[in-house]
Protein backbone atom coordinates (compact mmCIF):
# COMPACT_ATOMS: atom_id res chain seq x y z
CA UNK A 1 0.00 0.00 0.00
CA UNK A 2 1.38 3.49 -0.98
CA UNK A 3 0.88 6.11 1.68
CA UNK A 4 1.17 10.12 2.25
CA UNK A 5 4.15 8.83 4.82
CA UNK A 6 5.47 6.86 2.74
CA UNK A 7 6.02 9.51 -0.06
CA UNK A 8 6.87 12.10 3.17
CA UNK A 9 9.75 9.64 3.89
CA UNK A 10 11.22 8.86 0.62
CA UNK A 11 11.33 12.39 -0.64
CA UNK A 12 12.47 13.66 2.39
CA UNK A 13 15.51 10.51 2.55
CA UNK A 14 16.18 11.64 -1.96
CA UNK A 15 17.24 15.35 -0.94
CA UNK A 16 19.38 14.56 1.43
CA UNK A 17 22.93 15.58 0.12
CA UNK A 18 21.53 16.39 -2.97
CA UNK A 19 20.65 20.43 -2.24
CA UNK A 20 22.91 22.30 -0.65
CA UNK A 21 21.24 22.11 2.47
CA UNK A 22 23.06 19.11 2.44
CA UNK A 23 21.97 16.43 5.39
CA UNK A 24 19.72 19.42 7.08
CA UNK A 25 16.10 17.90 6.00
CA UNK A 26 13.66 17.05 8.59
CA UNK A 27 10.17 16.29 9.04
CA UNK A 28 7.59 16.13 11.72
CA UNK A 29 9.90 13.37 13.75
CA UNK A 30 13.14 14.92 12.50
CA UNK A 31 12.60 18.33 13.09
CA UNK A 32 13.26 18.72 17.14
CA UNK A 33 16.84 17.41 16.26
CA UNK A 34 17.84 20.49 13.92
CA UNK A 35 20.38 22.30 15.42
CA UNK A 36 20.21 25.78 14.11
CA UNK A 37 22.68 25.52 10.98
CA UNK A 38 21.16 27.28 7.58
CA UNK A 39 20.21 26.62 4.82
CA UNK A 40 17.61 23.41 5.78
CA UNK A 41 14.57 21.56 4.18
CA UNK A 42 11.65 21.15 6.43
CA UNK A 43 9.07 18.63 4.69
CA UNK A 44 5.23 18.14 5.60
CA UNK A 45 2.10 17.20 3.97
CA UNK A 46 -0.93 18.94 5.02
CA UNK A 47 -3.14 18.01 2.22
CA UNK A 48 -4.34 14.87 1.34
CA UNK A 49 -7.41 14.24 -1.77
CA UNK A 50 -8.87 11.01 -2.91
CA UNK A 51 -10.74 10.91 -5.72
CA UNK A 52 -13.25 8.11 -6.59
CA UNK A 53 -12.67 5.79 -9.56
CA UNK A 54 -16.09 4.93 -9.73
CA UNK A 55 -19.24 3.56 -7.94
CA UNK A 56 -18.17 -0.08 -7.61
CA UNK A 57 -14.77 -1.01 -6.58
CA UNK A 58 -12.89 1.25 -3.77
CA UNK A 59 -10.26 2.75 -5.81
CA UNK A 60 -9.04 5.77 -5.68
CA UNK A 61 -6.74 8.66 -7.11
CA UNK A 62 -4.54 9.64 -4.40
CA UNK A 63 -3.44 13.32 -4.61
CA UNK A 64 -0.70 14.35 -1.77
CA UNK A 65 0.52 17.31 -1.18
CA UNK A 66 4.09 17.48 -0.08
CA UNK A 67 5.26 20.73 1.37
CA UNK A 68 8.86 21.36 1.21
CA UNK A 69 10.33 24.61 3.00
CA UNK A 70 14.11 25.75 1.96
CA UNK A 71 15.26 28.45 4.22
CA UNK A 72 18.65 30.38 4.13
CA UNK A 73 20.32 33.54 6.21
CA UNK A 74 22.81 35.50 4.24
CA UNK A 75 24.23 38.56 6.55
CA UNK A 76 22.27 41.72 5.46
CA UNK A 77 24.49 44.04 3.38
CA UNK A 78 23.98 47.61 1.32
CA UNK A 79 21.33 48.24 -1.28
CA UNK A 80 19.23 45.20 -0.35
CA UNK A 81 22.35 42.85 -1.81
CA UNK A 82 21.65 40.43 1.02
CA UNK A 83 18.05 39.76 -0.14
CA UNK A 84 19.44 39.01 -3.47
CA UNK A 85 21.80 37.03 -2.45
CA UNK A 86 18.97 34.69 -0.44
CA UNK A 87 17.12 34.74 -3.54
CA UNK A 88 19.85 33.47 -5.98
CA UNK A 89 20.84 30.68 -3.34
CA UNK A 90 16.65 29.55 -2.91
CA UNK A 91 16.30 29.32 -6.51
CA UNK A 92 19.53 27.31 -6.70
CA UNK A 93 17.94 24.88 -4.25
CA UNK A 94 14.72 24.79 -6.18
CA UNK A 95 16.56 23.51 -8.90
CA UNK A 96 18.24 20.71 -6.71
CA UNK A 97 15.10 19.91 -5.29
CA UNK A 98 13.44 19.33 -8.72
CA UNK A 99 16.47 17.43 -9.74
CA UNK A 100 16.06 15.19 -6.51
CA UNK A 101 12.31 14.54 -6.65
CA UNK A 102 11.80 14.36 -10.22
CA UNK A 103 11.92 10.58 -12.05
CA UNK A 104 13.64 9.52 -9.01
CA UNK A 105 13.15 5.66 -9.20
CA UNK A 106 11.89 4.95 -5.78
CA UNK A 107 9.06 7.59 -6.42
CA UNK A 108 8.09 7.05 -9.71
CA UNK A 109 7.73 3.46 -8.90
CA UNK A 110 4.82 4.30 -6.60
CA UNK A 111 3.51 7.59 -8.55
CA UNK A 112 1.04 7.99 -11.39
CA UNK A 113 2.64 11.18 -12.12
CA UNK A 114 3.56 14.78 -10.36
CA UNK A 115 0.44 16.61 -11.38
CA UNK A 116 1.53 20.17 -10.01
CA UNK A 117 4.79 22.15 -8.56
CA UNK A 118 4.01 25.11 -7.21
CA UNK A 119 6.60 27.66 -5.66
CA UNK A 120 6.57 30.63 -3.82
CA UNK A 121 9.59 33.16 -1.92
CA UNK A 122 9.05 35.07 0.99
CA UNK A 123 11.68 37.00 2.44
CA UNK A 124 12.55 38.91 6.15
CA UNK A 125 15.00 41.15 7.11
CA UNK A 126 15.16 40.86 10.62
CA UNK A 127 18.30 41.66 12.70
CA UNK A 128 21.91 42.25 11.59
CA UNK A 129 20.79 38.92 8.76
CA UNK A 130 18.10 38.13 6.45
CA UNK A 131 16.00 35.23 6.03
CA UNK A 132 14.56 33.98 3.29
CA UNK A 133 12.16 31.16 2.65
CA UNK A 134 11.66 29.09 -0.68
CA UNK A 135 8.31 26.96 -0.09
CA UNK A 136 7.27 24.66 -2.59
CA UNK A 137 4.24 22.52 -3.18
CA UNK A 138 4.72 19.42 -4.95
CA UNK A 139 1.70 17.27 -5.77
CA UNK A 140 2.21 12.97 -5.73
CA UNK A 141 -0.69 10.99 -7.35
CA UNK A 142 -0.86 7.84 -6.79
CA UNK A 143 -3.26 4.72 -6.53
CA UNK A 144 -4.76 3.09 -3.36
CA UNK A 145 -7.54 -0.20 -4.25
CA UNK A 146 -9.58 -2.35 -2.30
CA UNK A 147 -6.67 -4.22 -1.38
CA UNK A 148 -5.24 -1.32 0.73
CA UNK A 149 -8.46 -1.18 2.61
CA UNK A 150 -10.72 -2.87 5.73
CA UNK A 151 -7.49 -5.82 5.84
CA UNK A 152 -9.07 -9.38 7.23
CA UNK A 153 -8.56 -9.95 11.09
CA UNK A 154 -5.58 -11.90 10.75
CA UNK A 155 -3.82 -10.02 8.46
CA UNK A 156 -0.88 -8.19 9.90
CA UNK A 157 -0.50 -4.27 9.38
CA UNK A 158 1.25 -2.89 6.41
CA UNK A 159 4.70 -1.60 7.31
CA UNK A 160 6.03 1.58 6.74
CA UNK A 161 8.38 2.01 3.62
CA UNK A 162 12.35 1.75 4.52
CA UNK A 163 13.11 4.84 2.73
CA UNK A 164 16.99 4.91 3.81
CA UNK A 165 17.15 1.62 2.16
CA UNK A 166 15.11 2.13 -0.76
CA UNK A 167 17.18 5.16 -1.36
CA UNK A 168 20.46 4.00 -0.91
CA UNK A 169 19.93 0.94 -3.12
CA UNK A 170 18.69 2.89 -6.34
CA UNK A 171 21.35 2.45 -8.89
CA UNK A 172 22.97 5.37 -10.86
CA UNK A 173 21.19 6.24 -14.05
CA UNK A 174 23.98 5.44 -16.82
CA UNK A 175 23.06 7.31 -20.03
CA UNK A 176 22.35 5.32 -23.28
CA UNK A 177 25.69 6.09 -25.45
CA UNK A 178 24.95 3.91 -28.32
CA UNK A 179 22.60 1.10 -29.96
CA UNK A 180 23.59 -1.26 -32.60
CA UNK A 181 21.22 -3.43 -34.35
CA UNK A 182 22.30 -6.92 -36.40
CA UNK A 183 20.42 -8.74 -38.71
CA UNK A 184 20.43 -12.22 -39.03
CA UNK A 185 17.59 -12.99 -41.52
CA UNK A 186 15.69 -15.87 -42.10
CA UNK A 187 14.89 -15.68 -45.34
CA UNK A 188 18.20 -14.81 -46.54
CA UNK A 189 20.49 -18.31 -45.13
CA UNK A 190 23.71 -19.98 -46.58
CA UNK A 191 22.62 -23.93 -46.55
CA UNK A 192 25.79 -25.73 -45.37
CA UNK A 193 28.07 -22.40 -43.89
CA UNK A 194 29.44 -22.40 -40.48
CA UNK A 195 30.10 -19.30 -38.75
CA UNK A 196 31.57 -19.87 -35.37
CA UNK A 197 31.26 -15.97 -34.07
CA UNK A 198 27.71 -15.60 -34.43
CA UNK A 199 25.75 -12.78 -32.61
CA UNK A 200 22.61 -15.66 -32.03
CA UNK A 201 24.31 -18.57 -31.55
CA UNK A 202 21.54 -20.25 -30.05
CA UNK A 203 18.86 -19.01 -32.66
CA UNK A 204 21.22 -20.49 -36.05
CA UNK A 205 19.57 -23.48 -37.69
CA UNK A 206 21.94 -26.29 -37.95
CA UNK A 207 23.39 -27.15 -40.88
CA UNK A 208 22.25 -28.20 -43.88
CA UNK A 209 19.39 -25.62 -43.45
CA UNK A 210 16.99 -24.36 -45.78
CA UNK A 211 15.95 -20.92 -43.96
CA UNK A 212 18.16 -18.84 -41.46
CA UNK A 213 19.08 -17.57 -38.70
CA UNK A 214 22.76 -19.18 -40.34
CA UNK A 215 25.29 -17.06 -37.85
CA UNK A 216 26.13 -14.61 -40.38
CA UNK A 217 24.86 -10.83 -40.42
CA UNK A 218 23.47 -9.98 -43.36
CA UNK A 219 22.79 -6.60 -42.28
CA UNK A 220 22.53 -4.25 -39.25
CA UNK A 221 23.63 -0.13 -37.89
CA UNK A 222 25.24 1.28 -35.22
CA UNK A 223 23.36 4.44 -33.63
CA UNK A 224 25.90 6.73 -31.44
CA UNK A 225 23.86 9.31 -29.51
CA UNK A 226 25.56 13.01 -29.04
CA UNK A 227 25.90 13.40 -25.47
Amino acid sequence: MTTTADMRALAAEALKGRTDAGLNVFSARTWPTWDGQYPLLYLHTPAEDMESLGRHAPQFTVTATLKISARVRVPQQTDNAGAAQAQLALEQIQDQAKRALINNPALMSRLQQFPFIRSEFREDGEGGSELAELVMEVGMEFYQGPEDFYPLEDEAPPQPVDAVTEIASIQPIVPLDEISITEDLINVADATGTYPDAAFPDAVAPAPRSEGPDGRAEGGITIDFMQ
